[in-house]
């Protein structure tokens, strides 16, 4: 036996393709998470809530704020290109993309679970995505 080997288990297809996704998708996402957010504070995007303002309101609650400073609340933010391309709005763009990496990895897994021929863990890994899209759409709250 290999001394490398010795001691450790062995690496399944779906954690490759997991971590493979994870590994570009965060890489890429950070990236644009510092894009966004130089945008944002060197103002080479306009702003719907000012860098002053959200400073001077930090310590209120996040839902007293959001009315003083009448910022979008949930997916508002996409509702035209014109309120879509703003500083602060990508910033939060990034921060959902960061957020909804694991959905797109398990994706790419559920596939290799059915590969392998496991097709519990495939059908798990699909019900999942499903369950978090739709908690994220918000479509059970209202």
């Amino acid at each position: 036996m290999n001394q490398d080997t010795l001691g450790k288990p062995p690496v399944q297809n779906e954690q490759l393709a997991y971590a493979g996704v994870l590994d570009k998708l965060s890489h890429f996402a950070m990236l644009f998470l510092g894009g966004s957010y130089a945008a944002y504070v060197f103002l080479l995007l306009p702003q719907k809530v000012s860098i002053n303002a959200m400073a001077a309101n930090w310590h209120l609650k996040a839902s007293v704020m959001q009315e003083k400073l009448n910022a979008p609340v949930g997916w508002s933010f996409m509702a035209s290109p014109e309120s879509f391309l703003r500083g602060d709005a990508l910033s939060y763009l990034a921060i959902i993309m960061i957020c909804m990496i694991p959905v797109v990895c398990l994706l790419f897994t559920a596939p290799a679970f059915f590969r392998e021929k496991r097709p519990i863990f495939g059908v798990i890994a699909l019900l999942q995505v499903l369950i978090l899209l739709v908690a994220a759409t918000g479509m059970l709250v209202r």
